[in-house]
């Protein structure tokens, strides 16, 4: 049986008999639409937007072989082919020679790298794809010297260590750091490596098929092609288009993911149904439902809080024939902060924005949930999230959830700490349940969630009063806990409930996050919350009264990374994020063995009073 990766070439000489470049990603014709348009409507700000970048690194000294953490040459690897994709595209639009020799000069330097460190493959791969890039696009002024490095170049330092990685061979050879780290290839279900290796090396395998071993290149296309297919089909949810790994690695898999497609849509005709599966074309929707009102990310696990407007939807617009995907990015481009994925993939094509986004989102057996009071941009907004705790860049952090009035995120998630504390990482504050919106029980420097749970939404609603919940036990060894969220439409306020089984010897505490000052009143059962004059009632309805923290790593943190620090040393000097400026509303319980914590959050905005009566707190078993 033929394999995929010569299907893919056979599909590639029939559509270039002539072998012409550029063929990945961009092909003349897309240089030439810039080019004619570069003066008029949305095309101005994308050609602005790549000679200014182009020209903000031109007098700037090539970038140079370090690896400054002892892992990870990645950052070198990606500024390089930043620089080559905004000058090769700059020279495509102005016809200057001066950005293709700017573009090449970075080659130049990059090719005398003692190597691309392949024991973090990550930076062998995002190298490589600059490196093809540049001799794709820049095809016809680059010199035969010029190309014959670079061709030597990835057959030595690219090519090479890819054989190894599909040997398995337990270090690689010739390398400044020569045993092998994540073992990607063989990894399965893997993680976001699948899409950036696979899409990296095909392009390039595309691009240098008839100047390099043809036959390896067909062995780097099946096994690119064989390794991403499946794990599309692993990563992205297809009931409701959930990205396993969170938003952060969303945008860096599926920008790796739409150069795998669209280089082998260009050079060969088709992408061979890579992307045919309905779990990529929901994915932005997830994206956007799990976004505040003013597109800010919910960013459990290893995420920060960015944006979701990502120019990754340029191509999933095209991709998916769905033109109001383009209305996300429209005006962060208008504004001057276009990417070169814009550049790339951005049509000026008539659409309107999405009008699919839910009040309510979440189903039975889903990871996450995400409630609006209403479609204002100053809506009342909050998410939760379930899901697994041992995922790829997952945390412990099951129950954890966010709040925001409009754009003030009253209930914050801290996101990813310094990924080398590694050994120590997974005992960081950040990444324990203590450093989330969530419950701990006995806190202790050990584990405070159990890192194996899985727990999904039980029941959602999407009525008046929305609400999911979910029976998180699997994450409290003999506890019973469940938790649910509820949004009252009719009241705007929301509801965050809790209902624990324990022992009367178990302490119990409840926190959240927040960056807002806080004023407790009501001896501790009320909270006023204010950020910038935005302010929220928050009041405890069952068991507990809350009391103020600074909202940096507890008493029973445990000891990471800083070599000389002990138990005595304080949060800050441990080599933790500091978090400065957060506090957290914590609630301590014990003595019994049955509580209800129930929350109440009511955002005091358009002339809303406090109201001296009480909601009646209703069972979770009737939701």
């Amino acid at each position: 049986m033929q394999s995929i990766g010569s299907q893919i070439l056979a599909a590639a000489k029939a559509k270039n008999p002539q072998g012409y470049h550029p063929r990945i990603i961009m092909t003349e014709t897309d240089f030439a639409r810039l080019r004619e348009n570069q003066n008029q409507g949305i095309y101005k700000h994308l050609a602005e937007c790549a000679v200014r970048e182009a020209d903000k690194t031109m007098d700037a000294p090539p970038e140079h072989f370090r690896i400054p953490d002892g892992i990870r040459l990645l950052f070198v690897a990606q500024e390089v082919q930043r620089r080559v994709i905004y000058h090769s595209i700059a020279y495509h639009i102005t016809g200057e020679e001066k950005y293709a020799a700017r573009a090449v000069k970075e080659i130049e330097a990059a090719a005398a790298f003692p190597d691309f460190n392949p024991r973090h493959f990550l930076d062998c791969s995002e190298m490589t794809l600059a490196f093809a890039i540049c001799y794709d696009w820049l095809y016809d002024y680059l010199s035969e010297a010029q190309k014959k490095l670079i061709l030597d170049t990835v057959a030595k330092k690219s090519f090479f260590a890819f054989k190894e990685e599909l040997d398995d061979v337990p270090e690689h050879k010739n390398a400044t750091l020569s045993l092998r780290g994540y073992r990607w290839l063989q990894d399965k279900p893997g993680d976001n490596w699948k899409m950036v290796c696979g899409g990296s090396f095909a392009a390039a395998a595309l691009a240098f098929y008839d100047a390099a071993d043809e036959a390896f290149c067909e062995t780097v296309l099946t096994a690119c092609f064989e390794d991403t297919y499946q794990a599309v089909r692993d990563f992205y949810n297809a009931e409701d288009g959930a990205y396993s790994e969170g938003v952060n690695y969303w945008i860096y898999a599926t920008r790796f993911l739409a150069f795998f497609s669209s280089a082998l849509t260009t050079a060969a005709g088709s992408d061979f149904g890579l992307t045919d599966y309905v779990g990529v074309a929901r994915s932005p929707y997830w994206l956007l439902a799990l976004a505040s009102p003013d597109y800010l990310c919910f960013n459990f696990g290893d995420a920060h809080a960015v944006s979701v407007t990502s120019p990754i939807f340029g191509w999933l617009a095209a991709r998916y024939n769905d033109p109001s995907l383009y209305a996300i990015r429209r005006a962060d481009i208008e504004r001057g902060k276009a990417d070169y994925m814009d550049i790339i993939y951005f049509r000026d094509v008539p659409y309107t924005p999405p009008s699919n986004i839910p009040l309510a989102f979440g189903r039975v057996g889903g990871d996450n949930a995400s409630f609006r009071a209403d479609c204002t941009e100053n809506s009342l907004y909050a998410a939760i999230h379930f899901a697994k705790n041992n995922v790829y860049h997952g945390h412990n952090d099951m129950g954890t959830f966010i709040v925001n009035v409009g754009n003030k995120r009253f209930f914050v998630d801290l996101g990813a700490d310094n990924y080398n504390l590694a050994p120590g990482y997974g005992r960081c504050y950040r990444y324990r349940a203590e450093g989330h919106n969530t419950l701990i029980f006995n806190p202790a420097p050990d584990h405070d969630q159990k890192h194996v749970a899985d727990c999904r939404i039980d029941r959602f609603s999407d009525g008046e009063e929305s609400f999911a919940l979910a029976n998180m036990s699997d994450a409290y060894p003999e506890k019973e806990v469940v938790r649910g969220m509820k949004l009252d439409r009719r009241e705007g306020s929301l509801l965050i409930q809790d209902e624990i089984r324990a022992t009367a010897e178990d302490v119990i505490r409840w926190s959240a996050h927040t960056p807002a000052s806080v004023r407790l009143f009501e001896s501790g059962k009320a909270a006023l919350l204010d950020i910038g004059g935005v302010k929220m009632y928050v009041e405890s309805l069952a068991d507990g009264v809350f009391e103020v923290r600074a909202g940096v790593a507890d008493e029973n943190s445990p000891v990471v990374w800083n070599p000389n620090a002990n138990e005595n040393t304080k949060p800050e000097h441990r080599g933790q994020a500091l978090n400065n400026g957060m506090q957290k509303l914590v609630i301590h319980l014990k003595g019994k063995t049955s509580y209800r914590i129930a929350i109440r959050m009511l955002p005091l905005t358009d002339g809303k009073e406090i109201s001296a009566e009480k909601p009646t707190i209703k069972p979770l078993a009737i939701w």
